[in-house]
């Protein structure tokens, strides 16, 4: 299942996202969220940003478990990724020099 600990309780995912709803969506503060759900604060603070750079994979339980070595080396072969496929649109674009005929002044071209 898809659950976490606060405050020595699960938390499930469904419940995660109601809290970050109330404060995303229907403009909560995290401490009036973490009153109304007997939360720490600081943990709804830290959801709501790793939703906002994460979206809904952030609710998923291999997300929550995952350790901070993983997301950031998954991060950066992400990154790495991009920056290879933007290489390749680069390099696919590229065309070849346009050809110019230099001539000095006063030269007859037949000569």
């Amino acid at each position: 299942m898809d659950r976490l600990w606060s405050k020595g309780r699960e938390i499930a995912a469904v419940q995660r996202g109601q809290i970050i709803q109330r404060v995303l969506v229907d403009g909560w503060s995290a401490a009036q969220a973490a009153e109304a759900f007997d939360i720490q604060e600081r943990q709804i603070a830290h959801w709501v940003a790793v939703y906002r750079r994460r979206g809904m994979a952030s609710l998923r339980e291999d997300y929550a478990t995952e350790s901070l070595q993983h997301r950031w080396l998954r991060a950066l072969r992400g990154w790495l990724l991009r920056c290879v496929g933007g290489l390749r649109r680069i390099a696919s674009r590229s065309e070849p020099a346009q050809c110019i005929v230099l001539r000095r002044t006063g030269d007859d071209p037949h000569h």
